[in-house]
């Protein structure tokens, strides 16, 4: 009678992912960077292209998917980068105040 969760949590799984995917690889921000004026960049200062941003996404869902494990090294380590920041060799920015 109703729609199975199977299909509709690969759907929703599908739209997370593609909305972090294209706004990351169009202009290194989603909407929340946006808001919190801070971007993704790679390790040299860069734009991400498209395929790192693609690697950095998957890589952040895994980050995501075993319990937020992935996210540990930002909170301790120097350099603040998370797995997928260390995988993909890019690192969020502050962007200066308008």
């Amino acid at each position: 009678t109703v729609l199975p969760p199977a299909p509709l949590v690969a759907f929703i799984l599908l739209v997370k992912l593609s909305y972090f995917f294209a706004f990351t690889a169009v202009g290194g921000q989603t909407i929340g960077k946006m808001a919190a004026r801070i971007r993704v960049v790679t390790t040299e200062d860069a734009s991400v292209d498209g395929a790192r941003a693609l690697k950095r996404t998957l890589a952040g869902a895994a980050s995501a998917a075993l319990l937020g494990l992935g996210y540990l090294p930002a909170l301790i380590g120097s350099d603040r980068l998370a797995l997928h920041d260390r995988v993909t060799h890019t690192r969020v920015i502050v962007l200066p105040p308008l």
